[in-house]
Order: structure tokens, then C-alpha cells, then sequence
């Protein structure tokens, strides 16, 4: 079965063998989360205390707090891919990126996969009473705001990212 789980010391060798992939595809890692240390223990202890902070909203500076998931297939005893769950908007998040970000590992990609984590994560969205969500994908990257628009994505404008200089597209998801 494939679910939604949070992440949790039991899964340290699935999320480091997902993530050892990552980084040696060499594609961007997203969201956030994922570009914390892992690679040994005491690592990825702490990775998983700042996303646990980030959910309760401790020591988050300028940022939301956050709930961050992973898509997880009990019978292959793998992580497929992350997502991660702003609760409300500010900075960086109001200016670009949105309520969700998320990323499938190389492996498992065009299976499927992004379209069922970003449904997921939705679900999960309107759980916590959001009406709709904001999400966005930098203009090269074709089939993640495909996805989006896939998952009833409607097209708001392009920003900028300032650090970058990089043109992303913005949708909204109504998930009334």
C-alpha cells in the first residue's frame, strides 16, 4: 500500500538510500526538508527534530510553519518522494512558492507518483481547513506544472525568484 507518512527514525536507511539517488541523478532537490544533512544518524536525528519544529512553528525564523510527509510503499519498503505542507503564507512562500512543495526520486518518476503525493498533500490541505492552495514550479520545469494543472491547477502569473532571477508559474488548486 502506498500512503502518507511522516518521517520518523525507523525509515533512516529508506530515506538515505532515496536520497543518496537524488543527489547522485544530480536534479535539484525539493522541497526543503530534503536538502538538510541525512547521511549519517546523528544527522538525520537532527533533520527530523527541524521538521518537527517547523510543524509546531518553533524555530522557523521568517518562515510558515510546515508539515512534511513522505510517500512511502510499505511492500517494497521504500520513500518514493516528499512533500511538504505550508500552513499559511508568508515571505517567500506569499511572494512564489506557495502551500506545497514536493519531489519524486528519480527512479520512481513519470510512474505516476507526483500526481497521488500532490493528492495526498491536498487532502491533507483541506484537513487543516484550507480552501485552496497556492503552488509553483520554475517555467523549465514542464511536468511538475503540468502536474499541477493536472490536479485542477489554474494559472495565475509568473513571478521571479529574487534570489535566482529564475521565472516560475503560479496555479491555485481549489480544494473546497
Amino acid at each position: 500500500m502506498i500512503k502518507l507518512i511522516k518521517p520518523s527514525e525507523k525509515y533512516f536507511l529508506q530515506y538515505k538510500e532515496m536520497m543518496d539517488e537524488w543527489l547522485m541523478e544530480g536534479s535539484r532537490v525539493d522541497p526543503w526538508p530534503l536538502d538538510l544533512k541525512y547521511h549519517n544518524k546523528e544527522y538525520f536525528k537532527q533533520m527530523l527534530k527541524r521538521v518537527q519544529e517547523a510543524e509546531i512553528g518553533e524555530n522557523i525564523e521568517e518562515y510558515p510553519s510546515s508539515t512534511t510527509y513522505w510517500l512511502y510503499e510499505d511492500e517494497k519498503d521504500i520513500i518514493i518522494g516528499c512533500s511538504n505542507l505550508r500552513h499559511y503564507l508568508r515571505g517567500e512562500t506569499e511572494k512564489i512558492w506557495g502551500h506545497i512543495g514536493y519531489g519524486i526520486r528519480p527512479s520512481q518518476r513519470r510512474k505516476g507518483y507526483g500526481k497521488l503525493l500532490l493528492k495526498l498533500t491536498l487532502e491533507e490541505a483541506k484537513k487543516r481547513g484550507l480552501d485552496k492552495v497556492l503552488l509553483a514550479a520554475y517555467v523549465g520545469n514542464i511536468p511538475s506544472w503540468k502536474l499541477m494543472e493536472k490536479c485542477g491547477g489554474k494559472f495565475e502569473k509568473i513571478v521571479y525568484e529574487e534570489e535566482t532571477g529564475l521565472p516560475a508559474k503560479r496555479y491555485w488548486i481549489d480544494i473546497k
